[in-house]
């Protein structure tokens, strides 16, 4: 195959060069993206076969299947997610982090590790995207969840990886939830304190979509009245949305029911699709109600039945793809989610390249957290 490995320099100047200080995450003309992507994932594909056993035989038998002989974006071998659940897929004996999947409705969870070199490529990646999105001004960090969370060392939840997501952006962290009988409750006294500490300006929301939302429920439960934001001011949230459709809670429900106590607009509360596979890859709402890949990273939709790339407009499951991963192959992942690509390029937000929208779970998947409600 033409993208084998030729030397050990060429391949390791390419595995540290993710990110370009040229354009914006989300400026890269397509065609100029595809080059950029497809040489560096090139590199991630001889670089993981080189050092994780169980990887190399997955490459190993689809090359023997591929009849194209140049790799492309759309070609890169994927990984299923539930194979992080059954098999170790390390790169590397170094030390590090494993970061591990909600596991909701299964005994096993996915356990993915970083080291350090990975570690700072997700946390740069994922400042880059959300600065994008919500701005570069660092801000009071408001945080509904427990802060032993975020607390440990070895393994890290996909909550506490979400929460952490942000932390660039803030001047300080402040967690208002507390634990009673099992339960997460608001910690009155510790959201007084963050009121005061917010004052009259803009600050940063996160909490795991259900516990935003059930927060927000007790805070109207209990007549809190709460001050009114600072226009500026953004609720981000990730996680599972299962509990909510139980519930008949549509997107829409949702974000007036976290935007209004504060005198905000619906549009302050911001979802973004993610998974503890690719972490550092979050992909948040645009204005236009879409998601987006930055440079590094591309969605791509197949057909259920042939595992072939859909066309535009049509429904299959997402694979996502960026070439951040050092440490483990999880460059490249077929999820059990489903999707549909919405645009190829000019989304009226000016972000340029694939648009997608998330429909939901693929039939008798399991429920993993990450956004996962459909449209309505």
């Amino acid at each position: 195959m033409c993208f084998r490995l030729t030397t050990i320099l060429t391949w390791s100047v390419k595995l540290i060069e993710p990110f370009t200080t040229d354009v914006g995450p989300f400026a890269m003309a397509p065609e100029e993206k595809q080059a950029f992507l497809s040489e560096r994932l090139a590199a991630l594909v001889e670089h993981h076969h080189a050092r994780c056993a169980p990887y190399a035989r997955l490459v190993d038998d689809w090359r023997g299947r591929t009849t194209s002989g140049s790799f492309s974006v759309e070609s890169c071998p994927y990984v299923p997610v539930t194979a992080f659940k059954n098999y170790d897929l390390r790169s590397t004996d170094e030390s590090g982090t494993t970061l591990q999947s909600s596991a909701t409705t299964s005994a096993v969870a996915s356990k993915i590790f970083a080291d350090k070199a990975t570690k700072k490529r997700q946390a740069l990646s994922a400042n880059k995207i959300l600065t994008d999105f919500v701005g570069s001004e660092k801000r009071p960090y408001l945080v509904f969840d427990l802060e032993a969370t975020v607390r440990g060392a070895g393994a890290m939840s996909a909550r506490a990886a979400a929460i952490l997501g942000l932390a660039h952006l803030a001047t300080e962290f402040l967690f208002v939830m507390r634990e009673e009988k099992g339960q997460l409750r608001i910690d009155r006294d510790a959201l007084e304190h963050a009121i005061e500490v917010i004052g009259d300006g803009p600050f940063l929301s996160y909490g795991f979509t259900y516990i935003l939302y059930q927060a927000h429920r007790e805070l109207a439960e209990l007549g809190i009245t709460l001050p009114r934001a600072h226009p500026d001011s953004r609720f981000l949230h990730s996680g599972g949305w299962k509990r909510l459709v139980a519930l008949a809670v549509d997107k829409p429900t949702f974000n007036r029911t976290i935007s209004e106590p504060w005198q905000l607009e619906p549009a302050s509360v911001v979802d973004f699709y993610g998974v503890i596979e690719q972490a550092g890859v979050p992909y948040p709402d645009c204005s236009a109600g879409y998601k987006h890949a930055p440079y590094w990273a591309e969605v791509v939709i197949r057909q259920n039945d042939s595992m072939q790339p859909t066309k535009t407009g049509e429904t299959g499951l997402i694979q996502l793809i960026n070439c951040l991963p050092l440490s483990a192959p999880n460059h490249s992942v077929l999820t059990e989610d489903l999707g549909q690509i919405v645009l190829d390029d000019g989304c009226a937000c000016g972000r340029r390249g694939k648009a997608f929208i998330f429909k939901g779970r693929a039939p008798r998947s399991e429920t993993r957290g990450c956004s996962d409600v459909p449209r309505r």
